[in-house]
């Protein structure tokens, strides 16, 4: 019964301990339908007239996203070979070769794709092509707050990337292309892990631990009482 009861105990210390925490963002959608920057060039704006490949050349998507608390970040794409995104959804391939770039809440660029990892877990292969260029972005350890990611067609890169100053507001270089076969769609998903799980047992963990303490003692307390009794015969 005893061994049992610290089974027990164990089992909901362990299962009381604070564990990392990770949510997903997923985001879907058409590049030229969405185009959040549309500019191409000194008074150009893109529109109906403008083909698929102008739009991959010059147009990006910005997706915003919040931070509640310090947080390891991720982001991994879906456009070009396809797959199954974070909540489940079946994403058909042939998009485009996507690349990311992220900005906090000032439009400060803070990191892209460009020396990312291509193909990386997760992103599948393109049947059409035999190619793997979907990619992730590790953004390492954000703090709380507000942040934008941009989603473009390779190598579409922010002038604030592209130049070392500036911000997302001054728009794209125009440096994107679309390969024949493609089309606009995209997907991407943004992880949020907990950068700082509790290193020490939550409070109601504390309390388990004091009774299994507690338990041990009286235990060993009853031994060394019976003991005394027999040697006393």
């Amino acid at each position: 019964m005893t061994k049992r009861l610290l089974a027990i105990i164990a089992t909901a210390f362990a299962a009381g301990v604070g564990q990392s925490q990770a949510g997903i963002i997923s985001f879907t959608g058409d590049l030229r339908t969405d185009a959040t920057f549309i500019s191409c060039g000194n008074g150009c704006t893109l529109g109906a007239g403008n083909s698929d490949s102008d739009y991959a050349q010059w147009a990006a998507v910005e997706r915003d996203f919040t931070v509640a608390a310090s947080s390891m970040v991720q982001a991994i794409t879906f456009s070009y070979g396809g797959g199954t995104n974070g909540h489940g959804l079946a994403i058909g391939p042939g998009g485009f070769e996507p690349y990311l770039s992220l900005f906090d809440a000032s439009g400060v660029f803070l990191a892209s794709t460009l020396f990312g990892v291509t193909c990386p877990p997760g992103a599948n292969i393109n049947i059409g092509s035999g190619q793997c260029f979907d990619v992730l972005l590790d953004a390492g350890v954000l703090g709380p707050g507000n942040y934008a990611i941009t989603l473009s067609a390779f190598e579409n890169m922010s002038f604030a990337e592209n130049s070392g100053v500036g911000s997302l507001a001054d728009g794209f270089t125009g440096l994107g292309n679309l390969a024949p076969g493609e089309d606009m769609h995209y997907a991407f998903d943004v992880t949020l892990q907990d950068a700082s799980p509790s290193p020490v047992p939550e409070p109601a963990s504390l309390g388990l631990m004091g009774c299994a303490v507690l338990l041990v003692f009286l235990m060993a307390r009853k031994r060394t009482g019976n003991s005394t009794q027999r040697r006393s015969r």
